[in-house]
Parts: structure tokens; sequence; C-alpha cells
């Protein structure tokens, strides 16, 4: 019994060594410059949270009697740099002056500062021990300033607020020991959200249709999949997984936006019984938009897009995010509340394309 306790006491020092050393690799590229994909789909972060609903762990899991869980999430996201492949912009590069040679990288108006928040309503039901099902309300909100050539919008903002898509999500366990569980997530994910949203753009008098970041749902079934595996041991956990977004055909304005797909980790340590710190890593890809909304464009044939964010060229790509997190037990019958703090460290994107600055979640949730 000692040499297998102690098998298994070696055993944990190197899981945690080796995820240690991989934590510091992924730290070596970080700079200062931080990017993400322009923000064209909120409704892709209701979706993981929906992936990571779970109130109590596996562990815990058989000592407890409570088949539903609700939780509230909040997160936010600020934008306000510009990347190209993996080299960063100004405004001024971005941004098409009359006395400069006109390109396919600047356009008479960008976008500064995005700010870009979401508030979700999560529900969860254990129909077997094998079997959860779960559902995600999102709410999104959506501010962008902006700078333009065109007389009178030197300076503006436009904003958009509305229900964002609805998703439903089949939570199964494919294999699960005493201290591991190994899940598939397959899901759908409703067009609830509306893509038709206006607001007084320079591109016309009055009000025109919003571009693609200011939209509240994709227009499309998509398709959320996964595959996630955790580990719980005495003193931390740990876990990884591989998460895709399939998108089906074009929505009702002839463009669909770009599939996804993230491959990512954590680990955490149980301080004491009710206090949970770790840090995580994410790898994402997206592609671009394909199609286009036609009433987004102006014309000139040559370059028909007047900002960044009305260029369905202009998405997608590829980044990686460090994140940290805490996550607090509040008491005996598993309710909690967790904040988590993320920034990209690598990016390459299709551009000239906005950048996130930082990443903010709170969440709390119950069991009953």
């Amino acid at each position: 019994m000692a040499l297998i306790g102690q098998r298994e006491r070696t055993q944990q020092r190197c899981i945690t060594k080796g995820l240690a050393g991989l934590l510091g690799l992924l730290l070596l590229p970080a700079t200062n410059s931080w990017a993400q994909t322009v923000p064209a789909d909120l409704v892709d972060v209701s979706i993981e949270q929906l992936f990571d609903a779970n109130v109590i762990s596996e562990s815990e899991r058989d000592n407890e009697s409570k088949r539903w869980h609700v939780s509230y999430r909040f997160a936010r996201s600020t934008f306000d740099e510009y990347y190209l492949g993996t080299r960063s912009l100004t405004y001024d590069d971005v941004l098409w002056e009359p006395t400069e040679v006109r390109t396919r990288d600047n356009y008479p108006v960008v976008p500064t500062k995005i700010t870009q928040s979401v508030q979700a309503l999560l529900v969860g039901y254990d129909y077997s021990d094998s079997l959860t099902l779960r559902l995600s309300l999102p709410y999104v909100r959506q501010s962008s300033d902006h700078i333009s050539i065109v007389p009178g919008y030197d300076d503006f903002n436009i904003s958009s607020s509305g229900i964002g898509d609805t998703v439903v999500l089949a939570d199964y366990v494919l294999d699960r020991s005493i201290n591991s569980v190994l899940r598939a997530h397959v899901g759908v994910s409703v067009p609830t959200g509306s893509i038709d949203e206006q607001g007084d753009t320079p591109r016309a008098p009055g009000n025109q249709q919003l571009p693609y970041t200011m939209q509240m749902g994709s227009g499309t079934w998509d398709f959320p999949l996964a595959i996630a595996y955790e580990k719980y041991e005495n003193a931390y956990r740990w876990g990884l997984d591989a998460r895709a977004t399939w998108r089906s055909g074009d929505n009702d304005r002839d463009y669909r936006l770009g599939h996804k797909v993230r491959v990512g980790g954590w680990i955490s340590t149980r301080v004491n019984p009710w206090l949970e710190p770790g840090v995580g890593f994410n790898y994402r890809w997206q592609g671009k938009i394909s199609g286009e909304d036609a009433e987004l464009s102006v014309p000139n044939p040559q370059f028909p897009y007047p900002a960044p964010v009305a260029d369905p060229n202009d998405f997608g790509g590829e980044q990686l995010d460090l994140s940290v997190f805490v996550q607090l037990r509040l008491n005996e019958s598993g309710s909690y509340a967790r904040i988590e703090y993320s920034n990209p460290v690598y990016l390459d994107l299709n551009g000239p394309q906005s950048a996130q600055n930082e990443q903010i979640q709170f969440s709390i949730g119950t069991a009953f």
C-alpha cells in the first residue's frame, strides 16, 4: 500500500511538472501585443460557458442528489488595436486619407474602441448519471467608437443590444473513474439573435444595416461540438478539451460566419475547501466570413468596403490565450462564484482586424 501511495504521489508530481513546463513554454512568445479575431459572434462566449457549466465536480456528483443546475455568467471584452497577420497597426495605418494611395488594407471609416458584453442564464438538468441537458439564453450589448474622413462623422459611436442565439446542449459521459471523467458535448445553436440591427453610419443618411460585428447572432443553425477530459486529485484538478462550432449554410443576408476550433487546457489547486485558483490556455482558430451582406458595401468596384468590419475578408485567424481564474465554493450544497481574466499572447489575424485588450468573465451558480 505504501509503495502504491508513493507511486501515485510520484505520478502526480510528474503531471504537475509537465503541465507547469507546458505553461512555461506557452508564456515564452508573450509580448505586450494582445489581439483577438474581430468579435462577430458573441454567442460563442455563451456556448463556451455552457460547456463549462458544471456547478459541482464529478468527484462530488456521486454524493449529491440535486439534478438542476442554474448559473449566471457575465463576460466583457474590449478591443482597441489592429493587426494584419502578426503585425501591429496604428489607426493611422488603417485610416485612408484622400492624400494617400488607397489599398485593400486602408479604409475611410475605422472603428477604434469596441466594447462588447454578454450576460447568459445557463440551466442544466441531470437526466441520468451519464446525460445532462443544458440551455443557454444570452443577452448581448455592443458599442463601437469610430473615426472617419466623412464630413460630420469625424468621431461617432454606434451600439446595439438584444437577445443572442439560444443554445441547447447534451453533455454525455463517455467514461468515468473514481477521479476522472471523459465527456462529449453535442448541441445546436438556434438563430434567435437578430442579424438586422441598424444604426446611423457614414454610408448614407439615416439608419442603415450595421456591420457583422454589431449583430446579435449568426443567423444560421450552428452545431457546437466538444470532447473534454478532467482529472481530480486531492490537491489539484486539471483538464484538456477540444471544441468546434460548425455553421450550416448561409443566413437570410447571404453570408455565413466562419467555423471555429478551439483546443485548451487548465490546472487548478485547492488552497482550502472553499478557494480554488488556477491557470489555463486556449488555442483558437476561426475561418473567414463566407459570402457577404450586400448592404454593407458601397458602389465602388475597386474598394467596395468602407470599413474593415464591413469587409468579410478581415475576419478569422489564429490566437493563443492565457488565463487566470479563481473559483469560490460558497456553501456545502455546491453553490459557487468564479472570476476569470484572459489575454491573447499570440495572434495571426486576417486583417487589418480589431485586436483584443482583455476579457473578464464572472459567474455564480447553484444546484438544487
